[in-house]
């Protein structure tokens, strides 16, 4: 029950994090850190977070890979893409992924993203990656510094 509970309350405090990223940093400059694969990025972070797919290498990497073949496909501008641009997008994005041992599930979704709105070059860094390294810091500071406290008096009554 408290994993459930920290999983959702790890959910909440990111994206809090990510509204106030938007709203104070990104907002301004036209860009965004907030798109729905960030959703699936939370999931695994907060309810698999020992998952391969939920490792910041993976989830950091898996977006630069997204966002640079989703930009490629793009900027392509041949008819095949044009037709076929998300599902080029996703097939290069996992062939990647695999390829580079950073493979991670909401990034292909981000890869249909970027492809399916025509995002310019900003859309390498934003949406997708700043908000992953938003929630992958929030994860991390949650696990290191408020979890143990939150866990520790379980652990005490566990010993007794």
């Amino acid at each position: 029950m408290a994993d459930a509970i920290i999983a959702g309350l790890g959910a909440a405090i990111s994206f809090a994090a990510l509204h106030v990223v938007h709203d104070n940093v990104l907002a301004a400059q036209d860009l965004s850190c907030l798109c729905p694969p960030l959703g699936a990025v939370a999931v695994l972070l907060f309810c698999l977070p020992g998952a391969p797919a939920s490792q910041p290498k993976a989830v950091i990497g898996g977006h630069i890979v997204a966002g640079l073949v989703g930009y490629a496909v793009v900027q392509s501008g041949q008819q095949l893409a044009y037709n076929y641009g998300e599902a080029i997008a996703v097939a290069l994005t996992i062939t990647l992924m695999t390829l580079f041992k950073v493979v991670h599930p909401p990034a292909g979704a981000y890869a249909f993203l970027y492809v399916n709105k025509g995002m310019g070059w900003k859309g390498i860094f934003a949406p997708g990656l700043v908000g992953a390294i938003v929630l992958v810091a929030v994860q991390k500071f949650l696990n290191n510094f408020v979890k143990p406290m939150l866990t520790s008096g379980s652990s005490k009554k566990k010993e007794s």
